[in-house]
């Protein structure tokens, strides 16, 4: 999939696993959790499951002049506590900071987020559950989720143990 200089990619090969893992550290280095260890093993086994389990697990990443600048890891299931009630759950939505901001940062973000809804059709979820927990720029990603459409509900908490 590509359009205008991006190239879109779905994670289906293990050589896959290799083009996502700098945007991945990337991402891990600017979230909230950068505190804890990048887990290669971890990392490895998420994006083995995007390619073992397609139709549950959709893995994307975007390339710009051979470059990857952004990612998408989403799962596919039924409602916990019920029968069917098939919702996505986007795991991880992330643009590369130097180019977030500009133009070519956003159509990177929409076109991962159409290239999901399709996904989501596909698999004939009701829903599609972006949560930002990450702590990357949750009033931008507020924003932009609103124009696009998707509304809130709930919120995320978090309290220390200590």
């Amino acid at each position: 999939m590509s359009s205008g200089g991006l190239k879109v990619f779905r994670a289906i090969r293990q050589e896959d696993i290799l083009a996502v893992r700098d945007i991945a550290l990337e991402y891990h280095a600017e979230s909230r959790y950068a505190h804890i260890p990048f887990s290669e093993r971890k990392f490895i086994r998420v994006f083995s499951k995007a390619i073992s389990s397609p139709n549950d697990t959709l893995a994307l990443y975007v390339q710009h002049n051979g470059r990857t600048v952004g990612m998408l890891n989403a799962g596919a299931g039924d409602y916990y506590l019920g029968e069917g009630g098939r919702m996505v759950t986007v795991y991880a939505l992330y643009v590369s900071k130097p180019i977030r901001a500009t133009t070519l940062g956003g159509r990177i973000t929409i076109k991962l987020l159409r290239i999901l809804n399709e996904w989501a059709r596909a698999q004939l979820a009701e829903e599609v559950h972006v949560h930002v927990t990450s702590g990357v720029e949750p009033e931008r990603t507020d924003r932009l989720l609103r124009r696009l459409g998707y509304r809130t509900y709930g919120g995320n908490y978090y309290g220390e143990t200590n």
